[in-house]
Order: structure tokens, then sequence, then C-alpha cells
């Protein structure tokens, strides 16, 4: 694959447009006036996918400021609210496209699988959406592969499917042919465990430290090959070739930078084969929501 395909296999997830967001994250929430120059310069990147949801703060509202000025430029994936389980989802969907001040998207998912279990009906009102030509793919935003297992049993119809994967986080991995086989398209979020793979694993908080054997030992990998962690980490997920695409999440026009010079970075098949030995068992560090609140 060339490296434009690389970048344009990128999604810029916007979370920390609206929320300050993840473990690592030093800065807080990013002010609307930098995102203007982020957006610009993904796109100059091939990255053509924006991802955001109504869970995440003002995103929606601050994407739909500035993408009124970039027309055109951006597909867009957003998720029903997860906390707001009575709302139909005709009018959840249309509260998003006033925010995001388009007439439709790309893709709209469940925020969460509870979302569909607790209510399956939900499914019809999103193909409804997709049928009325609104949005184009609908899907559900997933945690455990048993989700995914019951999604596929039941034939649910379903374009796209979100869910973490990264290095240590394998738990979907031998779904993902099938999912292609079905049509569903899998985009990956959580590629560095939420800044997790940054740390210094002598710094570890202690709900997190039964990983730090396994993060030294990819540090050491990452020296060994001279190559950044964060290229070691995209790299791992972009070799997959069962995943469509993969959702970064950036705190500055730095950050987003690196992220397309990480997707450059090609990882040797030694280190690869190296790296798929450090695969985790343990939820609780693998699932940032069973980590103490900070």
């Amino acid at each position: 694959m060339s490296n434009q395909t690389l970048a344009q296999r990128l999604i810029l997830g916007t979370a920390q447009f609206g929320l300050p967001y993840g473990i690592s994250n030093q800065r807080g929430q990013i002010p609307e006036s930098e995102v203007s120059a982020l957006l610009a310069e993904a796109a100059k990147a091939g990255i053509d996918t924006l991802d955001t949801a109504a869970a995440y703060g003002s995103s929606e509202t601050c994407l739909g400021n500035i993408l009124s000025t970039l027309p055109g430029m951006y597909r867009i994936i957003s998720k029903y609210p997860p906390n707001q389980p009575d709302k139909p989802i005709a009018q959840a969907f249309r509260e998003s496209l006033e925010r995001l001040r388009v007439d439709k998207i790309y893709g709209y998912l469940l925020h969460s699988y509870a979302s569909y279990s607790s209510r399956p009906g939900i499914l019809d009102e999103l193909q409804e959406l997709k049928t009325s030509g609104q949005v184009e793919k609908i899907g559900i935003s997933l945690y455990h592969p048993s989700e995914a297992e019951e999604l596929l049993q039941q034939e649910v119809p379903i374009d796209l499917v979100q869910f973490p994967y990264s290095i240590f986080d394998r738990r979907f991995e031998e779904l993902l042919p099938e999912l292609r086989e079905r049509g569903v398209e899998t985009h990956i979020r959580s590629v560095y465990l939420q800044g997790l793979y940054f740390m210094q694993p002598d710094q570890l908080p202690l709900y997190l430290q039964e990983a730090a054997p396994k993060l030294e030992r990819m540090q050491e990998l990452a020296c060994d090959y001279q190559l950044p962690i964060g290229a070691v980490c995209l790299g791992f997920a972009l070799a997959n070739p069962y995943i469509s695409r993969v959702v970064i999440g950036v705190e500055s026009l730095q950050t987003l930078q690196e992220n397309i010079s990480f997707s450059k970075m090609t990882i040797p098949q030694a280190l690869h084969t190296e790296l798929l030995a450090l695969k985790e068992e343990n939820e609780t560090i693998l699932l940032p929501y069973k980590w103490p609140a900070r």
C-alpha cells in the first residue's frame, strides 16, 4: 500500500474538540481556532473522514461552525447519544445534523451495544434513515467481542462497527475475517490505548502496573528498531488487512502531524512478529472504562 492510502485509512476522532479526553492528555479541550487549522492539515494529508458523537460535549457544534466554511471536504460519522435511551433515533439524528450544519452524513452509529440490546427495534429506525438517503452506513460502536458475535449470529443488517484494537488489545481479531466477509466496515479506536503506550512503565498507576512488563518490552522493541512508539502502535494496526480504518484522536496540530508521519512508517515483519507476543487478556488493563476515575 502506498503512503497516501495509509493516511487515507485514518479517521480523525474529534472527542478532544468537545471534551478534555485521554489518560495522557495534559492539555484539555482544543480551542476552535486550532481545530480549523487541524482540519485543513488533515485534509491536505488525504484524511477524508471525521468521527464524532452527540456525547462528545460541544464537538458536533464546533465541527458545524468550522465545516460550514470548508464545504464538502469531509465524510462525517456521528453517534446516537447513549445517555438518552428513550430519544427517537430520528430526533437525535436531526439534532446532530443541525449541530453539524449538514443535511446528510456518511455514518451513524449507536454509541453503545446497550442501545441495541435494550431495544432491538432501534435498528429499524436506523434503517429508515438509510433508506431516506440521509446516511450511507449504519452501525454500532462495540466494547466486547461477544457483542460482535451476537450481531453476526443474528445477521443484524449493519454496515459498520467500531471497536478498540491495539497491540495489547486483540480481542476482536478472530472476528475480523467474518466481518469483512459480511461486508461490514471495521473502524478501530484506542490504537494508543488512550495514551497508555506512551507512559513510562515505572510511572503507571497502581491499577495498570500489571501492564508494566509488556509496556517495557514494547518500548524496548521500538527502541531496537529505531521507531517512535506511536509509529509502532499505528503501524501495527494498519498492517492488519482486515481493518478498514483507524480512528485517531489528536490533542494539537503537532500530534496530528506526528500521526500522519507515523502512518508513513512501515513496521518490519520481524518487529510485527515480536509485537504479536504482547497480546494482553486482562480487561482491567484493556478497557479504560474499568480504570478508576482520576
